[in-house]
């Protein structure tokens, strides 16, 4: 499923959540700053102690020059990053607090492209690189957060989120430098894939503010 589908996935289960029969209650509309970007989200409750989410994370690109320690000491290389998700959340409050375990899947584009001059390895060469973090499928996604239960919020409130997302980042690596051979570049994408391993339990942290009608 192309990320478009997914987006679009998303808003059509977004205005099914409008059409979800709780009287009086017609949602919560919040905004996240977190891990994964700025957020937009609406929140709305199926049940007494239930409610579905949807969120569309965004971040401008951020970009690094300098030296990437993998690529040689002497590396110039530049780093982009750009973060682009959608999650889709069920929430389950156990008690009136406002304490609630969430879980759910997210489709994720987030990625970083390094490209530049430096060494693959130990081969003087350009270097052109891209980590996508997830693979073609929905990451899940698990976590804990407080937010006061849709149906019985009004006005402005306080969201949090603390969770884990199960992503499986790849990495592809290609040069442009005669003489770099297959198994120079075998080896330098392996030094990325054990660096990348780190990111596949993906930290989400997250709060900010919503407004229930």
């Amino acid at each position: 499923m192309t990320f478009t589908k997914k987006i679009t996935l998303a808003v059509l289960m977004l205005a099914a959540l409008q059409g979800a029969t709780i009287a009086g209650e017609s949602g919560t509309v919040y905004s996240m700053l977190s891990t994964n970007g700025v957020g937009l989200g609406y929140a709305k409750s199926i049940d007494k102690d239930f409610a579905l989410r949807g969120q569309i994370n965004a971040l401008p690109k951020t970009s690094y020059s300098g030296n990437v320690g993998d690529f040689g000491s002497n590396s110039s290389l530049k780093v982009d990053a750009s973060w682009r998700s959608v999650q889709l959340l069920a929430d389950w409050y156990p008690t009136a607090s406002g304490l609630r375990l969430s879980a759910g899947a997210m489709a994720n584009r987030n990625k970083i492209t390094i490209a530049g001059a430096g060494t693959i390895n130990g081969v003087a060469a350009t270097v052109n690189s891209e980590i996508k973090m997830c693979c073609a499928s929905l990451a899940p996604y698990v976590g804990i957060g407080y937010s006061t239960r849709p149906k019985d919020a009004s006005g402005w409130g306080l969201v949090i989120d603390v969770g884990i997302v199960r992503q499986d980042p790849k990495a592809t690596l290609t040069t442009t430098t005669p003489g770099v051979t297959a198994a120079d570049i075998a080896v330098q994408k392996q030094k990325i894939d054990d660096a990348i391993k780190r990111l596949r339990n993906y930290p989400v942290i997250g709060i900010g503010v919503s407004y229930a009608f």
